[in-house]
């Protein structure tokens, strides 16, 4: 009997413990949970208040944006020792695939970025402090205010294009890149949509946002049509919709839409302006005549743009190209370098000289490997001046230290007609690094007089970094492919992984071809990988005009076999009255710069590809269903900022790649 009282008597002390340690157990998981969900109530809360100190930090980043200068921060003191810890808080909060974005964007800022402390100026608080003080005072943001700190990273103190903006608030962090918004930002942007008699159609494909308004009238906005119809891979921004044939918009409109308000049309157009570019961007910028400089044997000591000041051809009314200019890869003592001929019809260009007569130039613009900015460049002009039956030759020569990639094509009067590539012929026009191409007859004054200005487009313009083969992996294997985005049926890739075709590929050791599946993301990926390689070029060309941009048709465009080629147009073309309110039907009104393209006269129908942004006043129509050129219009998604300042700006500013934690 005793021996079993005593088995009952552990048994319970047993069950006791067991009980005292389940509960001890119990009791400690719920603090923990408590504790837990104590933390994560307090971090929501410090992660709302990081955002609206981001918010209000990014307005008053808005107020220090200027179109001709950038962000000016210079009044914020300097932090140090701050740059690695923000740097690896972003990085480690990443995904792969976002890393390697960020790990883009602080290698773009470099190794001298600053960090500034937006909170104070001049040893007390800054507007923004005492902005932030009073809504944590109203109760707005409750994180106390000594826990809260707002940074901003840039690549240096003047000209910022870019900045890294860094909120910590108690346990949470936010960022956010703040740029400004560029009519650059848009795969599309036409202030006035697309004529009210057109529409894109089946096998068109606009891969980016897309921004269509319309005109005073009403008349414009967006037509969508064919079966299936087109798509849209990017956001679509509009003001008014038209359908036609049995299109399903579900089908067409794979980025999302929004419809635009009718304040947000009459700002945007407002903005869209050449005088608004010249005298916020423009004006200031040190530039230089090419012939003057060369004529003068004086070299700029500064950064500098190029200006190629030339006159309307003699002979009255005739429509010849006045200035014919190319550019090509050359080798230059083993290394590549970019050579810009500017040349006439018949050889030469025009320039008016004295009582004796015309004088003729060509000229040559040798641009050393990586391209602008800050490269040196040659200069090389041969003036041919004429007296009556005499002519003298002179050839020029010049250095010019630090060239900035502004170059401009100016008539001294009106009605100037420039061509890229000539006419007839089939040329490859490479850049390689950062231009901004500036076209503009009556040196772009057109309040003076009415310019019918013209850029005719011959040929392809590509970039360098973007020619060739790139190599591509899928499944773990390697090959080379053509930087040609169709697959092989001839449909347009947009960087979509949900758009699947066929691709013929070369093996990187064999060199044999092979036909793989691929998608458009995979294709695209590599691309921009090529781009992005260490000695990439960082190739980008913005033209910028209050002239007709027109692709006109000839016998170029025939390939051997008969077939009609695509045109491929690595750029941003931004096509501006230079005064909206002088518009047609007012006294001496300027032409509508459009957009052109001479389909009726072509034989059969391709491609026109284009690699960045398109903004212009007006557009035509650029196929009629057999003859003339589709669209495919392909956003290059480094255009999410400006670099130098020297694209057509809206004023406004954007916030990229918003992250909390």
């Amino acid at each position: 009997m005793r021996a079993k009282r005593g088995y009952v008597l552990v048994l319970s002390i047993l069950m006791v413990l067991a009980s005292s340690i389940i509960s001890i157990a119990l009791f400690t998981q719920i603090d923990a949970t408590v504790r837990k969900v104590g933390y994560v109530t307090n971090h929501l809360k410090d992660e709302s208040d990081a955002l609206k100190a981001l918010a209000l930090s990014a307005a008053y980043l808005r107020s220090k944006f200027s179109v001709a200068s950038g962000f000016n921060l210079s009044e914020h003191p300097l932090v140090t020792d701050e740059l690695n810890n923000i740097t690896q808080t972003v990085l480690r909060a990443s995904g792969p695939a976002e890393k390697a974005i960020w790990q883009q964007v602080f290698s773009s800022f470099g190794d001298d970025a600053l960090v500034r402390d937006l909170m104070k100026s001049g040893g007390a608080r800054s507007p923004l402090g005492i902005a932030l003080f009073d809504s944590n005072q109203k109760g707005l943001i409750e994180t106390d205010f000594s826990d809260l700190r707002v940074l901003v990273v840039s690549p240096n103190d003047i000209n910022i294009w870019q900045i890294l903006l860094y909120v910590e608030s108690n346990t949470a962090k936010a960022w956010t890149v703040v740029g400004p918004e560029g009519f650059f930002n848009y795969a599309v942007f036409l202030p006035n949509g697309i004529p009210s008699y057109s529409y894109y159609g089946t096998g068109e494909v606009i891969d980016g946002p897309s921004w269509f308004g319309i005109d005073e009238e009403g008349y414009g906005g967006l037509g969508i049509g064919g079966n299936p119809g087109p798509r849209f891979y990017g956001k679509t921004f509009y003001k008014k919709l038209r359908e036609y044939d049995e299109v399903s918009e579900d089908d067409v409109f794979l980025g999302g839409r929004v419809i635009l308000k009718d304040e947000e049309v009459t700002q945007m157009r407002e903005s869209f302006q050449g005088k608004t570019y010249w005298d916020k961007q423009i004006e200031s910028l040190f530039k230089v005549d090419i012939i003057d400089t060369l004529k003068s044997e004086t070299s700029p000591a500064s950064s500098t743009g190029l200006i190629l000041t030339y006159s309307k051809l003699s002979g009255g009314g005739n429509k010849d190209d006045d200035v014919v200019f190319t550019s090509e890869i050359i080798d230059q003592e083993g290394q590549k370098a970019q050579l810009i001929k500017i040349r006439g019809p018949e050889g030469y260009f025009e320039l008016k000289g004295d009582h004796h007569g015309n004088n003729k130039y060509q000229v040559d613009i040798l641009v050393p490997y990586p391209g602008p900015p800050n490269v040196p460049v040659t200069l090389t002009a041969t003036e041919t001046k004429r007296n009556g039956d005499t002519e003298t030759t002179k050839p020029m020569t010049m250095t010019i230290a630090d060239f900035n990639g502004f170059l401009a094509f100016m008539c001294d009067t009106t009605n100037s007609y420039v061509a890229l590539g000539e006419k007839g012929k089939w040329t490859e026009n490479i850049f390689m690094g950062d231009w901004t191409i500036l076209v503009m007859g009556n040196k772009g004054r057109q309040q003076e007089q009415t310019p019918w200005d013209e850029l005719k487009v011959y040929g392809d313009l590509k970039y360098y970094s973007a020619t060739g083969q790139m190599e591509l992996t899928v499944d773990g294997e390697t090959y080379l492919v053509n930087m040609d985005p169709f697959f092989d049926d001839g449909t347009p890739i947009p960087n979509s992984r949900d758009v699947q075709g066929q691709l013929t590929v070369k093996d990187v050791d064999s060199e044999e071809t092979t036909t793989i599946t691929i998608d458009g993301k995979t294709f695209w990926d590599a691309w921009y990988g090529k781009l992005a390689q260490e000695d990439s070029t960082k190739d980008h060309v913005s033209i910028v005009t209050t002239a007709d941009i027109s692709t006109p048709w000839h016998d170029g465009y025939l390939n051997s076999d008969g077939s009609i080629r695509n045109i491929r147009m690595d750029m941003s073309a931004f096509l501006m009255y230079w005064d909206r309110n002088r518009k047609p039907g007012s006294p001496n009104s300027p032409n509508v710069p459009t957009l052109k393209v001479d389909y009726n006269n072509f034989e059969r129908l391709g491609y026109r590809v284009i690699f960045g942004s398109i903004a212009s006043e007006a557009v035509t129509p650029t196929w009629n269903g057999s003859k003339g050129l589709k669209e495919f219009n392909i956003f290059d998604k480094r255009l999410y900022s400006a670099k130098q300042g020297l694209s057509p700006m809206t004023g406004a500013t954007l916030l990229e790649g918003l992250r909390v934690r």
